[in-house]
């Protein structure tokens, strides 16, 4: 599994700690079991210090707790984010700009580059945009100008305090193993795991959260994540996915998502699926898509710089085919 950097390795804005965001309201107990004594809680969007990690029984396909000065909580409705020293403004961003991660465990994206500007979104942690223009207010207080693909209208852009936002240095994003020939990746359904091939040695693996559906139907309609011998057709380093229908009851009310900046996305068919990371959950070994393979975030970056095609860091997208993408297998 991909090491992470180590704190504090380059000046004070790289220093982070691992923290904790409850996705939902989650409950911490005396030990890592539901079974003992419950001892605190905490809603949506609130955080606390992740110090451990300890594998207990809770679920056929999850037995991951954390460890935390409120008790041990379990992993599934928990996501674990880096949260960094508040970030220096960059006010010359160059031409292109940069590709920037939220480095909090949530940031306002509002309307215009100002505290009292509309919301139109909650960025949350370790999520991924291109900055494509800076700001300093009246107060001093920097701000970015995101691009954002989705409403295909305008505005198509959001503001975020810069302090939020970390640039991705272009070595995180460098490709790995670049010149490595015959490399494949494999996934089980059966067994919720994706394993990256180079000939015959094993690179990497990770569990996965498939489609809901069981059934093969139409790929272009079915929740289920199709079999087949399929290759990387396109990677973008974010993309906001949304189904909100244009028309009143085309896709159910409980069935709707709009979710910005997920990071580290390989797409391996026409229908739009992908390989990506997941802030939404952190419940992997179980299907829970809507087709997609939801990884973690570190994950998804590391398949990201793995697969070919090979791409600068100044793509927004960049486009491939079965004769030039890594080959994928699901099965």
């Amino acid at each position: 599994y991909p090491v992470p950097p180590e704190p504090g390795g380059a000046g004070d804005a790289e220093v982070w700690v691992l923290m904790g965001r409850a996705i939902h309201t989650v409950a911490f107990y005396e030990e890592a079991s539901a079974n003992s004594a419950r001892v605190d809680s905490v809603s949506r969007d609130q955080s606390f210090v992740i110090t451990g990690e300890v594998h207990a029984p809770f679920s056929a396909h999850n037995d991951l707790w954390y460890q935390t000065p409120l008790g041990y909580v379990h992993s599934a409705w928990v996501l674990p984010v880096r949260v960094y020293a508040p970030q220096p403004f960059i006010s010359d961003i160059g031409d292109w700009g940069f590709w920037g991660e939220v480095s909090q465990i949530y940031t306002d994206a509002r309307s215009q580059p100002s505290l009292g500007a509309g919301i139109m979104y909650r960025f949350y942690g370790g999520t991924v945009y291109h900055v494509v223009e800076s700001f300093l207010d009246e107060a001093g207080t920097g701000w970015y100008k995101v691009f954002d693909e989705f409403p295909p209208t305008s505005p198509r852009y959001q503001w975020v305090l810069a302090r939020d936002m970390r640039r991705i240095p272009r070595r995180e994003m460098s490709p790995i193993h670049p010149f490595v020939g015959n490399k494949r990746l494999e996934v089980n359904l059966a067994e919720q795991r994706l394993t990256c091939f180079e000939g015959d040695q094993v690179v990497f693996t990770t569990l996965v959260a498939a489609g809901l559906g069981q059934a093969e139907g139409d790929p272009m309609t079915d929740l289920a994540t199709h079999r087949g011998e399929t290759a990387v057709l396109l990677k973008q380093p974010s993309r906001h996915m949304s189904n909100i229908p244009y028309k009143e009851g085309m896709v159910a009310p409980g069935d709707i998502f709009d979710l910005p900046g997920i990071p580290w996305n390989t797409f391996f068919h026409l229908s739009g699926t992908a390989i990506h990371g997941t802030y939404w959950h952190n419940d992997f070994g179980i299907r829970r898509s809507h087709g997609c393979l939801n990884v973690s975030s570190e994950a998804a970056r590391w398949i990201y710089r793995w697969v070919h095609p090979i791409g600068g860091y100044e793509d927004d997208f960049i486009s491939s085919d079965g004769r030039v993408g890594t080959p994928i297998i699901i099965y």
